[in-house]
């Protein structure tokens, strides 16, 4: 029987999630409101969507003590789905009210620090998937860090930069978007695809969005018009899909200790 309502939990949230990204591509496609009432639908929307993951993130600290390695674990990833909500927050709010938003602002220091505690999530569930080896995970998280600053400078340099502050945000996503998916990849492999495995495997979905949209960008292709559909409207749904489908990743999770806690 809890099954089933298990099962009917998760039809529910589909559901809704998919109206959120219904409403969010009708709102951004056909813009039926006032500009300012568009702009906050849309907006709105993607940090809905950042949100409702930070929300369960945060349900799933607790169920452990805070002297328990899975409480670190899930309360850095709730920091870092927090950090993002407040910077889609405040983006949104730019965008809204200014109607331009500068190349680099506050939001992107905050989408940085939560790469930081992602990092921190990240290492610390390797330490407990492989606890022989925690000093080395925690070394090679900050070499990882090193290396991708390494990068970035290098880019710079060969692009001869005349924009540094901007340019290493963009240059940063892309790098950091590949170490984040890489290492949540290879704890996928860890875990052999099991329930575990699911969180982990939807942040690779950034990776695929994030470069999707600085590809678009940098080409210029983002504002083109293909077969009567805006690239521009493909790749910022993609990105509201993305936070959807981290929260129905740690939904899994949740439900998963909640059954067990019932149980217990």
């Amino acid at each position: 029987m809890k099954n089933i309502f298990e099962e009917r939990e998760r039809l529910v949230v589909l559901i809704a999630f998919t109206l959120i990204v219904g409403l969010f591509a009708w709102t951004y496609a056909l813009a039926p409101f006032t500009e300012t009432a568009n702009a906050i639908i849309a907006n709105g929307a993607t940090t809905l969507s950042a949100l409702i993951a930070a929300l369960i993130l945060t349900r799933i600290t607790f169920y452990f003590q805070r002297d328990e390695p899975p409480f670190v674990i899930w309360s850095a990833f709730a920091v870092c789905l927090w950090l993002w909500t407040i910077a889609e927050a405040y983006w949104g709010y730019l965008y809204t009210t200014v109607g331009e938003v500068p190349l680099v602002s506050a939001a992107d220091v905050l989408w940085l620090i939560g790469y930081i505690a992602l990092t921190v999530s990240l290492a610390r569930q390797y330490r407990l998937v492989f606890y022989e080896r925690k000093y080395a995970i925690g070394w090679a998280a900050l070499g990882a860090w090193l290396a991708i600053l390494a990068g970035i400078e290098t880019f710079m340099l060969a692009m001869k930069s005349e924009s540094p502050l901007s340019d290493f945000f963009r240059y940063f996503y892309l790098f950091a978007d590949s170490a984040v998916g890489l290492a949540a990849l290879f704890l996928v492999y860890a875990f052999r695809g099991r329930a575990l495995a699911l969180p982990w495997l939807t942040i690779s979905s950034f990776v695929v969005t994030d470069f999707l949209y600085i590809h678009l960008t940098e080409s210029g292709a983002y504002d083109w018009v293909m077969s009567g559909v805006s690239v521009a409207l493909l790749a910022d749904t993609l990105y509201v899909v993305a936070y959807l489908i981290v929260a129905y990743g740690v939904l899994g999770q949740y439900l998963l200790l909640k059954r067990s806690a019932e149980h217990s």
